[in-house]
């Protein structure tokens, strides 16, 4: 038999995947570049809306949701066997999200309320579509990492091209509209693009630690002191689930050692400032007043402590108007007093912000379930059979989940509307919900 014959038995032998499985690829791919694209670009990149822009929101970002969420719609009915199983599974996140809808009936800004609670559901429904959907892990993390690089390039060159929009006094902010947004994208990309690098193969691992130099020389460069401190630990804590995989107990005895190390050397500089923990940080870092927040904290926590258990409603504190600005009841003499309105937004605190706009309990239970995901995700992504790398890969989504709550701390993006790292984390713990059946065994992206 010769060479040609061999080839056209096995073309003829070899199974067609069913074309339902191909559209259903492709309709995700498409969804998920473009959830990724209105997520960390928007539709108005290099541009700082006022404050009645904000109030009254943007018709084109209405037709780029509307438009994702038809094709979110097909992918969910291609998969909806796989979909009926995943909604049982986030009855949590079902929960918040149906709470936020809800709270047009006590908000202080009704319609407010429900346009923007409307937007959270159809973004937490395009997350869903695209875990529903997901076929092949490695596939997935390949589109997700190289979009997020191509993002980090975009900015770069915006930074070279137009220095004096994308560079402000106080760090590079890129396109986007403070330093601190362009902080959390390179935080994002750099722990997406390690545990990438972990299955990577030979002619790969190159491209993916240039992208990684670049994307850490851009995070710099922000000057976002959150994002680069949780950035490292994010890198941190994969490169220790990697090794250890690789070289066992050995590493992690080794690894025990040296944090023992650091601890003592913690505890004797605390030693050297009475135990005093303000003054010893304010020895290494200098400001410890979190860059004025503390008078904001105090601020919204008094508003917050007025709608104790269920808030203004759900987007109806910020951004209401220059009329309604919640800043106008600030204390006279105080800065909050004397900044311009409408040019601070947020409480700047995840934790007291959710609670302006659901209630306290609320807060509790969407702070416990994001934990609850993460440590749960992360435990089956250390102990799960499958492929290294798609263990790997979920491990730095159940670790990005953890640095999302940390990051919450000071800045305010928990279950936010339209916020990068709130979108980017839902669709991490939808994803996460589908580790125990998602087939990690595709061969669909480049290894």
């Amino acid at each position: 038999m010769s060479s040609t014959d061999t080839l056209t038995m096995h073309y003829r032998m070899a199974p067609a995947r069913p074309a339902g499985d191909l559209r259903l690829e492709r309709a995700t791919s498409v969804l998920f570049i473009g959830f990724l694209l209105l997520t960390f670009i928007g539709t108005h990149p290099l541009q700082t809306g006022s404050v009645a822009q904000r109030a009254d929101g943007s018709i084109l970002d209405r037709i780029v949701v509307f438009s994702l969420f038809g094709v979110a719609l097909s992918v969910i009915w291609m998969a909806r066997g796989v979909a009926l199983r995943a909604l049982s599974r986030n009855v949590g996140l079902i929960f918040i999200v149906g709470f936020c809808l809800a709270s047009v009936a006590w908000s202080q800004f009704p319609a407010l309320t429900l346009r923007r609670s409307v937007l959270f559901f159809l973004l937490t429904a395009i997350s869903f579509a695209v875990a529903v959907g997901a076929t092949d892990l490695r596939r997935l993390h390949t589109q997700l990492f190289t979009t997020l690089v191509v993002i980090i390039m975009l900015n770069i060159l915006a930074t070279i091209a137009l220095p004096g929009d994308a560079i402000t006094a106080i760090g590079v902010r890129g396109i986007y509209t403070q330093k601190n947004v362009a902080g959390i994208v390179a935080l994002i990309t750099m722990v997406v693009g390690a545990t990438w690098l972990v299955g990577a193969g030979r002619r790969h691992v190159v491209f993916a630690l240039l992208a990684l130099a670049a994307t850490f020389a851009f995070l710099v460069v922000t000057k976002s002191r959150t994002s680069m401190n949780l950035a490292l630990l994010g890198v941190a804590v994969v490169a220790f689930v990697a090794l250890a995989e690789k070289f066992g107990a050995k590493f992690i005895m080794a690894a025990g050692l040296v944090g023992a190390i650091f601890l003592a050397a913690a505890l004797v500089w605390l030693a050297l400032y009475d135990f005093e923990f303000s003054a010893a940080l304010a020895a290494l870092i200098g400001d410890t007043s979190y860059s004025g927040r503390e008078e904001l904290w105090a601020f919204a926590r008094h508003a917050a402590e007025k709608r104790y258990w269920l808030g203004y409603g759900y987007g109806a504190y910020w951004d209401v108007g220059q009329a309604h600005d919640p800043l106008l009841g600030a204390e006279a003499g105080s800065w909050l007093a004397s900044v311009e309105t409408g040019l601070i937004n947020q409480a700047h605190h995840g934790y007291i912000e959710l609670w302006l706009h659901i209630g306290l309990p609320m807060t509790v239970f969407a702070t416990i379930f994001v934990a609850q995901r993460a440590l749960i995700g992360g435990a089956r992504a250390l102990f799960r059979k499958g492929r290294r790398e798609s263990r790997i890969f979920l491990g730095g989504l159940a670790t990005l989940l953890l640095l999302f709550l940390l990051h919450n701390l000071t800045e305010a993006s928990l279950f936010m509307r339209g916020e990068i790292f709130s979108n980017f984390s839902v669709f991490a713990m939808l994803l996460l919900s589908r580790a125990r059946d998602v087939d990690a065994h595709g061969t669909g992206a480049p290894r």
